[in-house]
């Protein structure tokens, strides 16, 4: 499994009967997780948390009390990102901190491939709040940030705006659409990276279910990735789609690189504790 070690402002302290208990800066939350079966480690730590979750129908839920905006800073050796996270209707608060070890991935690539003397071209798709994609245009990347929900994008625009960030390129689009203009418009990428949902509704178009969707488009993925300096970080959290079948899917995908790295990504809770919360895929060259 692979797991962030770089946090200071986050905090997984610990888990267990379908809870996770972070810090968030100075805010600590109770919040669903159905991958914390376990029994929880230490019961009395429990209690510190001041904001709490209760999930009803359709995952959506409530707050035992407004969570005030606030935000978190992330540091890893000269790069630091600002977040600004906020209540949402769910259980998220706009930052999966355990994607933090993509981000330290991204870095080491783009230097890799700014060493060469090109500017590294990346693509982030279904981006949400924008992690992958601050952290990509810190480190001298021309970034473009794709997903399909407006007010996503929007609020990874705030987060540009809160670290001075005015060069990543916008669209609001069906991540297969934009994929397939760029192979009619012969454009590459150095980097492409994907959090595909495992349902997402789309406006004008075919709504997006993970399991029927994701091999055509990593297929046309392929298509674009420039054939010299080349990198892709896939994650997908979803139950119905486990890492041998996920894996079994990729093999049979032509031009899909013999060599790539199937894991697990999640975090390790300052208990000792370790969350598995998703598959992640990355190959690079």
């Amino acid at each position: 499994m692979k797991y962030p070690t770089s946090w200071k402002s986050y905090e997984l302290i610990d888990i267990g009967e379908g809870r996770k208990l972070e810090r968030f800066g100075d805010l600590v939350v109770d919040r669903p997780e159905p991958s914390a079966t376990s029994k929880k480690g230490a019961v009395s730590l429990w209690d510190v948390a001041t904001h709490r979750f209760t999930e009803q129908k359709g995952q959506k839920g409530s707050w035992n009390k407004p969570v005030p905006d606030f935000t978190i800073e992330y540091q890893q050796d000269e790069i630091s990102i600002l977040f600004q996270l906020k209540e949402t209707a769910f259980k998220h608060l706009g930052i999966f901190p355990e994607q933090a070890e993509n981000w330290d991935f991204i870095v080491e690539q783009c230097a890799h491939i700014s060493e060469s003397g090109t500017q590294p071209r990346i693509l982030n798709l279904f981006a949400y709040t924008g992690g992958a994609s601050l952290v990509a245009d810190r480190v001298g990347a021309k970034v473009t940030h794709v997903d399909s929900s407006k007010t996503a994008v929007n609020w990874a625009r705030e987060n540009a705006d809160l670290n001075d960030i005015s060069t990543i390129r916008w669209i609001v689009e069906d991540a297969r659409k934009y994929v397939e203009r760029c192979i009619k418009r012969g454009e590459k990428f150095h980097g492409v990276i994907l959090d595909p949902p495992i349902f997402g509704m789309v406006p004008k178009g075919k709504n997006w279910k993970l399991n029927n969707d994701l091999e055509p488009l990593l297929s046309n993925i392929l298509k674009i990735l420039d054939p010299e300096h080349q990198f892709l970080i896939l994650n997908t959290y979803s139950p119905q789609l486990p890492l041998p079948d996920l894996k079994k899917m990729l093999r049979g995908i032509r031009g899909w690189p013999k060599k790539f790295e199937a894991t697990t990504l999640g975090l390790k809770s300052t208990t000792g504790r370790e969350l598995e919360l998703g598959n992640l895929v990355r190959f690079s060259r």
